[in-house]
């Protein structure tokens, strides 16, 4: 979870700064200094409690490999892509993940795709994203790759224009038969402090600052045998790519559009 509480001005009449309370060992963040401000006559005695998820207990948090590793691990994705974007699993009302186990062969790759940053008027909001995993030696660990995102087809005034959002995607390979369990966690909560002063709020805003893709349960089975129909044909190229829309696998990303009338009596 994540606490915020509301600090001494820095000036008279000035906004009490929002403050991220930080430190889990003694002497460490800003949490002894807090209590010593909550003992002033004009402290204001208001914590914010967000952010609450369930901490992982048997899963460990992976780092992105290497470049040298990054390459052994690419070339070991032979398969099909199967891909999990946050703006459709965590925008809005969000989507359903995919139903679990996620079954895949050896040579496929999970992909999920996140935000690296927020571009707003007053600066850059960045994301921070951690990965748990249990099980790296039947999923790859994570091997990150930059998005281009293309802009909007229509055009707008200089003054009006907006550059899309940078995105990253992790890619997860199948490295053999078995089972893994992983999350993937998206967060800008380090950010607030600053947000809170360029919009000049006086207490954290409502919502959430981090989101949790999954917990997914991929298995991993051996690739299908080829059919007789392909017997001697080439091989299919590798790289092609399904989005799961919140209903079924497709080969265009974004949610299932909704049917109309639906859920009215």
């Amino acid at each position: 979870m994540l606490l915020f509480s509301c600090g001494q001005p820095r000036e008279a009449g000035a906004i009490r700064p929002v403050t991220l309370v930080r430190g889990e060992r003694p002497g460490e963040g800003n949490a002894q200094s807090m209590i010593q401000y909550f003992n002033k006559p004009s402290a204001q005695l208001m914590l914010y409690v967000k952010n609450e998820r369930k901490r992982p207990a048997k899963l460990v948090k992976e780092r992105l490999v290497f470049q040298e590793e990054k390459e052994q691990i690419l070339q070991k994705k032979t398969g099909q892509s199967w891909g999990l974007d946050w703006e459709t699993l965590l925008v809005g009302d969000g989507q359903k993940l995919p139903p679990l186990p996620m079954v895949i062969s050896v040579g496929d790759a999970v992909v999920v795709e996140v935000p690296i940053s927020q571009l707003d008027e007053h600066g850059e909001y960045r994301y921070v994203t951690s990965i748990y995993m249990g099980g790296t030696d039947v999923l790859s660990k994570p091997v990150d790759e930059p998005v281009e995102v293309k802009k909007a087809k229509k055009k707008k005034a200089k003054s009006e224009a907006k550059l899309p959002d940078p995105l990253q995607q992790y890619i997860f390979v199948g490295l053999k038969e078995g089972k893994c369990v992983m999350f993937v966690d998206v967060s800008w909560e380090d950010q607030e402090e600053k947000l809170a002063k360029d919009k000049n709020l006086i207490v954290p805003v409502p919502g959430n600052s981090c989101a949790r893709i999954g917990p997914i349960e991929v298995e991993v089975q051996k690739p299908p045998p080829p059919s007789k129909d392909s017997k001697g044909a080439a091989p299919a190229p590798a790289g092609g790519m399904q989005w799961w829309n919140g209903e079924k696998w497709s080969n265009k990303k974004g949610p299932a559009k909704r049917k109309k009338g639906k859920g009215k009596k």
